[in-house]
């Protein structure tokens, strides 16, 4: 017998929808319930785009570095990276140029919203592949000995978790190590509870334990400690959304945060 075919698959939650409930809970039931999307804008096209770029770019880095057969410069391993990242950016124009018309968005202005993410990404990755190159290794076994390596907007999903998340940067040295930019002053409690919903991810994509991760705010960098507590609101979030869609559950507006919400109107009605 080839087990039970019935089994009722969890319906995968987004990270995003977990920090977005506990803002405005009837927020998340107008979305996923309700089926009101955000109006797509310029923004919106540019995250999508620059998303399908580092996607290519995570999968092909390890070709990158393991291509590296000599002692070359800092200035030539960034010369190698930008090569790559700008071919990549010029596939996703060339596959993605009805959206970019549509939504009136200058190829210019694409690359540069790519290269803003990048630069600093690319930066961190050079002195590891410098001092890996000097301790002797080149070629694969430069990739294989690369400390510390990283993936930017790593896109990872758990059909048994029910969850996804797209993660800005990991860290992979001795731990695993999440890390999540934002631009604004103050760090919320959404914030940890996002990164320990990223490091349950991690555990069941890379089978090892994430205990810390980085919340990098105006230049500084907050350690959090991501422990069961944090982890097991995830996962009880995630179920109360799951009930949310299950029940088609009203859900109370949150007054003091509707003034500017984009769905104020569909809330009304």
């Amino acid at each position: 017998m080839k087990g039970n075919l019935n089994i009722k698959m969890k319906q995968i939650i987004n990270i995003t929808d977990i920090t977005e409930y506990l803002y405005c809970p009837r927020k998340v039931y107008l979305k996923l319930v309700k089926g009101i999307k955000y109006p797509p804008n310029e923004r919106m096209i540019l995250g999508m785009l620059r998303h399908k770029v580092f996607d290519v770019f995570n999968k092909n880095e390890s070709i990158l570095v393991s291509s590296i057969k000599t002692k070359i410069s800092e200035q030539d391993i960034k010369k190698l990276y930008n090569e790559l990242l700008n071919n990549i950016i010029k596939e996703t124009i060339l596959f993605n140029k009805n959206l970019l018309f549509k939504f009136n968005i200058n190829e210019s202005v694409f690359s540069k919203s790519v290269n803003e993410t990048a630069f600093p990404e690319i930066e961190l990755r050079i002195p590891a592949i410098i001092k890996t190159i000097n301790s002797g290794f080149l070629g694969k076994e430069l990739w294989r000995n690369l400390k510390p390596k990283y993936l930017t907007e790593f896109k990872i999903e758990s059909q048994n978790l029910g969850l996804r998340g797209r993660v800005d940067r990991i860290k992979f040295e001795d731990s695993i190590l999440p890390i999540e930019r934002k631009t604004r002053e103050k760090v919320f409690e959404s914030d940890k509870i996002q990164l320990a919903g990223y490091a349950l991810l991690l555990e069941q994509e890379f089978g090892r334990k994430v205990e810390k991760g980085i919340i990098e705010i105006m230049g500084k960098q907050e350690e959090v400690d991501l422990n069961s507590e944090l982890k097991n609101k995830v996962l009880e979030i995630a179920d109360k959304i799951r009930n949310l869609i299950e029940d088609n559950a009203f859900t109370p507006n949150n007054f003091s945060k509707c003034k500017n919400c984009e769905f104020a109107e569909e809330c009304e009605e």
